[in-house]
């Protein structure tokens, strides 16, 4: 591997003048150079670097020190396009650390020798002084760059990132509407993953958002490398604004991303619930939006412990399609609750009359038979949850399966001898705490009101 280092070669005199922003030291350096070079022939001073491949004008531009800017470009002003190490330019430091009066200076010098290149120059990373200044917040740096060039605001990095994505990432709007003031095929609005700035508006500002939809109204259909559109991102957020922002446009609601996840699996997923009914009012064949494994939002809530989706779900008379609806392994979403052992939810499920206890899945296997399975490879105090799951279960008189029974049943015998005594004892201290769980857990599914100490987006456990 090459070494990333060059040889240090600037004049340590050089070096203590640009870093310190000594004028008068600079001067003389310069002076002493330029009569040795008359006489002898000798290079310029100015053609040595430091270690990171930085000239005399990378560092004065990066301390904004504009007088010995000019200096040092009034004895070699091709060093405007000298790059260091990074690849970058003195025009990209100077944007970087914001400094607005080097940066016009150099932009000045670049349109005077009609280097538009000098302008665009990418670092290694693919980044402009555009990106630079944008990153930073440098707003009269970015007007600057836009006035001279707006090509500038067509270039991405290597990552694919826009300096407008750049500006709506960063919440600042100020940024944003420089950018978008102009024609739409001289600004790229691309991100990281074919993301648009949208998809980052949505996350950060509802004024942002808006302004884009207007700029280009096509951009909430666009989707990124995972099949999202901006509204995927939208319903992760506890924010409705966004999201009645791209409703505007119903059918929105209607495009699957890569893995067939709707708008309102993701919602459901974040445990967003007033997003979740939001999308119910213009979904109503959400019992047909199924993601690649075909399940349901009931299906994604529990699988990821969102109690109040499953809640507000067990609450509505109309959602009884989802109760009992198996996804592409056969499983309901008890078996889910179950399976994940995710008490409250389980609550919830148990105590609504629609949940059909004993259907099984493509294993054969019931929400019984899953615990059971469960309890049979765990004989710790952990094993407390799911043996009160099957004590619940058996009281409201759920069965196993018979296939899964047969199936399983030499397995059952010749493990019975490998059983540790202790195991035993703790299997019979949980069920000694069983009654106080089905009492507790009731409870909490029968009394948490809307809102109430399970926030939304938190796991069920």
């Amino acid at each position: 591997m090459a070494a990333r280092h060059n040889p240090h070669t600037m004049e340590h005199r050089l070096l203590k003048a640009v870093a310190t922003g000594d004028a008068n030291l600079l001067g003389q350096v310069l002076g002493s150079q330029s009569s040795a070079r008359a006489e002898q022939g000798e290079e310029s001073c100015l053609k040595g670097v430091t270690a990171e491949g930085s000239s005399a004008l990378h560092i004065a531009a990066s301390c904004g020190y504009l007088k010995l800017v000019k200096m040092v470009c009034a004895q070699d002003i091709s060093l405007i396009k000298a790059r260091n190490n990074m690849l970058d330019t003195p025009l990209i430091c100077a944007a970087r650390a914001g400094h607005v009066d080097v940066a016009d200076y150099l932009m000045e010098c670049a349109m005077i020798m009609n280097e538009q290149e000098g302008l665009r120059a990418r670092n290694l990373d693919g980044e402009t002084a555009m990106h630079e200044a944008v990153r930073n917040g440098h707003l009269p740096i970015l007007q600057g760059l836009m006035s001279r060039d707006r090509g500038l605001a067509a270039v991405v990095d290597e990552n694919g990132v826009s300096p407008l994505y750049l500006a709506v990432a960063s919440n600042r709007f100020d940024m944003v509407k420089v950018l978008i003031g102009e024609p739409l095929n001289d600004v790229s609005y691309s991100g990281p993953d074919g993301q648009t700035a949208l998809h980052a508006a949505v996350y950060v500002s509802r004024e942002i958002s808006e302004s884009l939809q207007c700029w280009k109204e096509t951009l909430a259909r666009e989707v990124d490398g995972y099949g999202r559109t901006a509204l995927h991102y939208a319903a992760l957020a506890k924010n409705l604004g966004p999201v009645k922002l791209l409703l505007a446009n119903s059918s929105l609601a209607f495009v699957p991303d890569n893995e067939g996840l709707y708008p309102v699996h993701i919602a459901a997923i974040a445990g967003n619930v007033n997003v979740v009914c939001k999308f119910m009012e213009i979904c109503l064949n959400y019992d047909e939006l199924l993601d690649n494994k075909r399940k349901n939002i009931l299906h994604c809530a529990v699988e990821h412990g969102r109690v109040q989706v499953v809640r507000h779900i067990c609450r509505s008379p109309k959602f009884v399609m989802m109760m009992n609806a198996r996804d592409g392994e056969g499983n309901t979403p008890l078996h889910l609750a179950v399976k994940h052992g995710h008490t409250i939810i389980f609550s919830f499920l148990m105590m609504d009359a629609r949940v059909n206890l004993n259907i099984m899945n493509n294993e054969g296997l019931t929400p019984l038979d899953i615990a059971l399975s469960k309890i049979h490879t765990d004989y710790t105090f952990s094993s407390f949850t799911n043996t009160s799951i099957i004590t619940c279960l058996t009281l409201c008189e759920a069965s196993g399966s018979p296939w899964h029974q047969a199936k399983n049943l030499s397995d059952k015998w010749c493990s019975e001898g490998k059983k540790e005594p202790g195991s035993y004892a703790n299997v019979s201290q949980s069920i000694l705490y069983i009654s106080v769980f089905i009492v507790v857990g009731s409870l909490a599914a029968a009394c948490t009101p809307p809102g109430g100490y399970i926030a939304e987006g938190n796991d069920a456990d």
